[in-house]
Parts: C-alpha cells; structure tokens; sequence
C-alpha cells in the first residue's frame, strides 16, 4: 500500500504560489533599488549644478544662463518629487508583496504539517497491520505444528 495525500495537489499549487510571490518580491526589491539609485544620481547632479552656479554668480553671469540653471533646478526638483512618489509606491507594493508572501508561506507550512500527521497516521496503520499479520503466521505456524 503507497502512501497518497489527498490534497497534494493544493500543497503543490501552495508552493508554486509561494515561488511566484518570492519572485515578484524580488523583482519589486531590484525595482526600487533602482528608483533609489536615480534619486541619488539626481541629487548628486542638483548639488553639482546648484555649485556651478555659486561659482559662476561669484563673478558675472548672462541673465539666459542663470535662467537655464533656475529652470533645471525647477525640473529636476520636480523630478526628484516625482522619484520619490515612485519610490514610495515600489515601498507600499514591497510591504503588499511579503505580507502575501508571509501568507502563502503560513498557508502551505499548515498543509505541510496536515500531510506529515497524516503521513505518521499512514506509518503507524502500516505498523499495525505487518504486526496484525506477523501475528497470524505464528498463529498459522503453530496451529499446523
């Protein structure tokens, strides 16, 4: 008699769900890796020209050029509150995303524990009947002696 746990399959799926929720996780991770090294590329070039322009208001500057700087440091503050939003979805999507995931992981770890009782129960039925059977033999073997 072979062991068979009736809802393997779900246990399967379970685990294959859970596969797939790790993935995502990772993927939203590296995402917002990324949305986290473009905000500092960004500042790093907002400071870099928010100095060019101190240096240069030091001495004489065109109207047109001190222009050009205030409207990159207008776009590129919009564009570093724009980042941040993005960053901060990519976070609430990543907390959305484990809180699945530790879910998943309850769910299969409970079908798990259901297939190791019922794995122990089959063991110890089996057990039960090779002794039940043991017993009938020596009964057999006596009775024909």
């Amino acid at each position: 008699m072979q062991f068979s746990f009736r809802l393997q399959s779900l246990l399967n799926w379970k685990k294959n769900l859970e596969e797939c929720s790790q993935m995502r996780l990772a993927e939203k991770i590296k995402q917002l890796k990324i949305e986290e090294e473009e905000i500092q590329r960004l500042v790093r070039t907002r400071t870099a020209k928010e100095r060019e322009l101190n240096e240069k208001m030091r001495g004489l500057i065109a109207v047109g050029e001190y222009l050009i700087y205030k409207e990159f440091g207008e776009n590129s503050y919009n564009d570093l509150l724009e980042k941040k939003g993005l960053k901060g979805r990519t976070e609430t999507e990543i907390q959305g995303e484990r809180e699945h995931l530790i879910g998943l992981i309850k769910e299969r770890k409970i079908l798990e524990k259901i297939r190791e009782r019922r794995f122990k129960k089959f063991i110890s039925q089996m057990e039960k009947l090779d002794q039940k059977n043991m017993d009938e033999r020596v009964l057999q073997q006596r009775g024909k002696s």
